[in-house]
């Protein structure tokens, strides 16, 4: 079988340009929609590659980005029709599982990953619970059901991105974090019940959030850090820079809880200002370096 070909509407549409047409357009900046500025915050760090993608067997993604760890987010808003929403997405999920080596040459081999298995975010427009129910079953195939919700002021109206976690919620109709450690394999449960344990000591103003696969930590709206189950593994990731970190084992789990105390620790610091005493002020530490000693971190664990 000849492999699908990936392009976007606009190669479409200027498939008989000339050269020199097609040369004039490359400068031009992509619109986007406002609320894309805000999938930073559902997928933190995530570079936006291209838009409008269509295979050729018909799926489409409107946005594709990727994450500092290589993973490929592919962004479909939702048809009002949740029956053809759910199928369109349905199509999206087998065309980058079929495709997932063409998707990676065609957005660029140097910075993503055909290793990681791409995500599938949905936005769906208005409420559908309908849309949220049938795509709630593939949130382990990597789709993810987002809304848009509206906000007014004097400043006028401008609409936000949101998860819609059904997702995760169990027959309870629960989510967040008892949704994800319910969903851990039988190896991870400890793993993940320490985890929970060591974030909940380390600052009353840490939110959690999550759903069967996901679990968020934010500070004032920010995410601080963040943990996925990638089939029977997990993975972290630390603000600032959100760079991947293996997490399986204790020791692994240390270095995570150590890298958002020392980043907490800094963040606190600028919020809350620093008290000025005389002498020189400390260098600052770098981001990536940790802040505690071994002596802080055995009392932390206690």
């Amino acid at each position: 079988m000849a492999p699908m070909a990936l392009r976007s509407k606009k190669e479409e549409a200027e498939g008989t340009a000339s050269e020199g047409e097609r040369e004039r357009g490359k400068g031009a900046e992509p619109v986007l929609p406002p609320w894309a500025a805000g999938l930073d915050e559902i997928v933190p760090g995530i570079e936006l590659l291209d838009r409008e993608l269509v295979f050729e067997g018909g799926a489409r993604a409107d946005l594709a980005g990727v994450d500092p760890s290589g993973r490929l987010h592919l962004v479909q808003l939702a048809d009002e029709d949740a029956d053809k929403a759910a199928l369109a997405a349905l199509d999206l999920v087998a065309a980058t599982r079929a495709e997932l080596e063409l998707l990676v040459r065609h957005l660029g081999e140097g910075r993503t990953s055909s290793e990681r298995a791409p995500r599938v975010l949905v936005v769906c427009p208005a409420s559908a619970p309908r849309l949220a129910e049938r795509l709630g079953v593939l949130a382990d195939a990597g789709v993810l059901l987002l809304g848009l919700r509206a906000m007014k002021s004097a400043r006028g109206e401008q609409r936000y991105l949101v998860r819609l976690d059904q997702a995760g919620k169990g027959a309870n109709g629960s989510g967040g974090v008892n949704a994800f450690l319910r969903a851990l394999p039988a190896r991870l449960e400890a793993l993940g019940n320490t985890l929970v344990e060591r974030m909940e000591r380390l600052d009353e103003e840490l939110v959690p959030s999550g759903d069967a696969s996901t679990l968020v930590w934010r500070l004032g709206g920010e995410v601080l850090l963040r943990v996925e189950r990638i089939g029977e593994l997990l993975q972290a990731s630390v603000a600032p820079r959100h760079e991947p970190l293996p997490l399986g084992e204790l020791g692994e789990l240390e270095r995570v809880v150590s890298k958002v105390y020392a980043q907490l620790a800094r963040l606190l610091g600028l919020t809350r200002g620093e008290p000025a005493g005389p002498g020189p002020r400390p260098a600052p530490s770098r981001a990536d370096e940790p802040i505690l000693t071994p002596e802080e971190i055995e009392a932390f664990r206690q």
